[in-house]
């Protein structure tokens, strides 16, 4: 069902046109904030494999907060930085972030990646918050770039991509289904045609994207979701896993966003 949405999709969709090609050699020192274990390589395998990174994860775990699958996913992603090399942060307080704000404070990172807040899943937004207080904070402006996970980006939005060829798609998944074994019922034939969907207009076989917002618009769509989490943003879990329904949700929300800034 997906692949046959993924073709019918296609040949209607409107390519990114205002996305351009990243410099990976650009990108000094990333940080990359991670909810979940996984939501790094998802959105990220290409800064991870083609820069040295530092991961901060933050050990959310969703429906299940046990000691054995914190330990489970812990020691997932410990695998996939032996196997990827970069620096490895755990938060290991979920009240107090003044880690998160020391790191800031003493590293120069260039860029600090992060999920897009326009997302269903409430501790992808909640990281948002924690970076935005901790930003305030600080007092300190860094690029901040949103990758997507399950839900892509609106059509309208700008940003930067790096591009993945067959091969390197191929390898991703190969490292996802060996590293992240408990995530095994985690549909990566979606993930892998959201990406290739993405790349459409573009040279490319597919793309990891990133969207690009400066902090007070940053601050404004957070305040947005905020107030219409509820009716507009948490009903989207139930589209994911329709190609073209989850873009049309993406589409609206950022353009009904766009809309109220406006107004």
């Amino acid at each position: 069902m997906i692949k046959w949405f993924f073709e019918n999709h296609f040949n209607q969709i409107k390519p990114y046109l205002n996305y351009r090609e990243l410099d990976s050699k650009s990108i000094k020192k990333s940080l990359i904030l991670a909810p979940h274990a996984d939501d790094e390589w998802i959105g990220n395998s290409q800064i991870l494999s083609k820069t040295f990174s530092t991961v901060y994860y933050f050990q959310f775990l969703g429906n299940n907060y046990s000691e054995s699958n914190k330990r489970i996913r812990r020691n997932e992603l410990e695998n996939l930085r032996k196997k990827i090399n970069f620096d490895l942060i755990l938060s290991d307080n979920y009240e107090d972030y003044s880690d998160l704000e020391n790191l800031i404070l003493t590293q120069n990172f260039s860029d600090i990646f992060i999920p897009f807040p326009i997302d269903w899943h409430q501790e992808h937004i909640k990281v948002n918050t924690i970076l935005h207080e901790v930003l305030v904070k600080v007092d300190k402006k860094i690029n901040l770039k949103f990758y997507h996970i399950s839900v892509p980006f609106a059509k309208e939005s700008e940003g930067y991509f790096l591009p993945i060829t067959k091969k390197e798609l191929i390898e991703k998944n190969n490292i996802f289904s060996k590293i992240y074994q408990s995530q095994y019922n985690t549909p990566i034939s979606r993930l892998n045609y959201q990406q290739r969907l993405n790349a459409k207009g573009f040279k490319y076989y597919a793309i990891e994207n990133y969207l690009e917002l400066d902090f007070e618009e940053w601050a404004d769509l957070l305040t947005y979701i905020e107030n219409n989490y509820e009716t507009k943003i948490k009903k989207m879990i139930f589209s994911i896993d329709n190609l073209t329904d989850i873009r049309q949700l993406s589409n609206q929300v950022y353009t009904d966003w766009k809309l109220s800034q406006i107004k």
